[in-house]
């Protein structure tokens, strides 16, 4: 495997969201951009031809999947997030929908889960990918201004938005993490507790237990090993996240 091993091809007229796009992908040391396509025909005659890993196109480009003979991790650009058409798009074989503004954060989880399948897959050596998977996964959510996520959701899941000050806890249940909302909403994903975490600001989200993440700003009451969220739910609070959640608290 070389530096430069997972080849991207881009399919779009839109000269800023390329380069903004190019931008973003800089920062992952396995990626080459290959070729930047402003046609379908031009994608379909370098896809056709060359070995590529990952291909990002415009929604109102996917006619071109048709010809395509090997297609790679097809990942849509879409402009404007519509739950509806982005599942459709999904279950044509979209790998993922990156979707405006084209954030960073959201780049990083759909590149950490492409270089995770794709080490998997060619058999190199996983601590390296697991490292880039990290890398490429961390987010330093303390910098930022966002004030909510989008969560894309698989094959039955609802995607939405979901914003921080709603949330009540995330919970790990079985293979799935649901979260908990004010409204008493409850939304079910198929990812790991730490992975979703990741995307919530740790400012305002913290790890009392190895099963769930509770809203700080929700704690209602701390009574030994015991946290009360909203004056209902009761969860032990592990020893090694005690002194934390005081010191958090107190603030």
């Amino acid at each position: 495997m070389t530096n430069r091993d997972i080849e991207v091809v881009i399919l779009s007229d839109d000269e800023i969201k390329v380069s903004k796009l190019k931008s973003l992908l800089s920062k992952f040391y396995p990626v080459n951009i290959a070729s930047v396509c402003h046609c379908p025909a031009e994608a379909i005659l370098y896809l056709n031809n060359h070995r590529a890993t990952i291909f990002f196109l415009d929604l109102d480009e996917s006619e071109v999947l048709q010809d395509i003979r090997k297609p790679p991790f097809i990942v849509g650009l879409c402009d404007a997030v519509n739950t509806k058409r982005i599942k459709t798009f999904l279950k044509m074989g979209f790998f993922e929908v990156f979707y405006s503004p084209y954030s960073e954060v959201e780049l990083n989880c759909i590149m950490g889960k492409i270089l995770n399948i794709y080490g998997t897959y060619n058999k190199v050596d996983q601590r390296i990918w697991k490292r880039v998977e990290e890398e490429n996964m961390a987010y330093n959510a303390e910098n930022s201004n966002q004030k909510a996520v989008f969560i894309m959701g698989k094959r039955n899941e609802d995607s939405m938005r979901v914003v921080f000050d709603n949330v009540l806890y995330l919970k790990k249940i079985g293979n799935q993490v649901c979260i908990y909302f004010e409204d008493g909403l409850k939304k079910y994903y198929r990812t790991n507790l730490k992975m979703l975490h990741n995307r919530f600001p740790k400012s305002q989200f913290m790890k009392i237990n190895k099963s769930v993440v509770v809203n700080i700003d929700k704690v209602t009451g701390l009574k030994k090993n015991r946290v009360e969220i909203s004056g209902n739910d009761i969860f032990e609070l592990s020893r090694s996240f005690k002194k934390s959640l005081k010191e958090r608290l107190s603030k």
